[in-house]
C-alpha cells in the first residue's frame, strides 16, 4: 500500500500559497475544481470546490479552497491510498463493515471508506 495525497482544507488560495508554496516550498503541480455534483456526495457540500495540488519528491497534498471552512468541515479532510486491488480491498471493507462512500459523474467514479471514527479515506487501484 502506498499513499497518494492528503486533502487539507484552506479559506483562500492565497493563504495556501503563501504557506505550502513559500513556506514549505512545494511545488503548485495542478489545480482543478471538484464539481458540486461529485462535492455534495463525497463532502455533503452543495458548490464547486476548488483544489490546488502542492508537491515535491514524494509528498502530495491536495488543497481544497473552501471560503466557508471556519470550522473546517471535517468531510473534505481526507487521505487517500492506493491498494493493490479496489476491488478486494472493498470486498473485505464489507467483511470488516467499513462505510463504502461512491462519487459517480460521467466521467468518473470515486471511492472513499471511512475508519471507525469517521475519518475519510479515499482508495484508488494502485497504476
Amino acid at each position: 500500500m502506498l499513499l497518494n495525497h492528503i486533502g487539507i482544507v484552506n479559506a483562500s488560495e492565497e493563504q495556501a500559497g503563501k504557506f505550502y508554496g513559500e513556506f514549505l516550498e512545494l511545488k503548485k503541480s495542478r489545480e482543478y475544481v471538484v464539481p458540486s455534483e461529485l462535492s455534495e456526495q463525497l463532502f455533503k457540500i452543495k458548490s464547486d470546490i476548488q483544489a490546488v495540488v502542492y508537491e515535491r519528491d514524494d509528498v502530495r497534498l491536495e488543497i481544497f479552497i473552501y471560503p466557508d471552512s471556519v470550522p473546517v468541515t471535517s468531510e473534505i479532510r481526507h487521505v487517500a491510498l492506493f491498494v493493490d486491488d479496489l476491488t478486494s480491498f472493498l470486498e473485505r471493507a464489507v467483511q470488516f463493515k467499513v462505510e463504502h462512500i461512491i462519487g459517480k459523474t460521467s466521467e468518473k467514479t470515486v471511492h472513499f471508506i471511512k475508519d471507525y471514527s469517521g475519518n475519510m479515506i479515499e482508495v484508488k487501484q494502485k497504476p
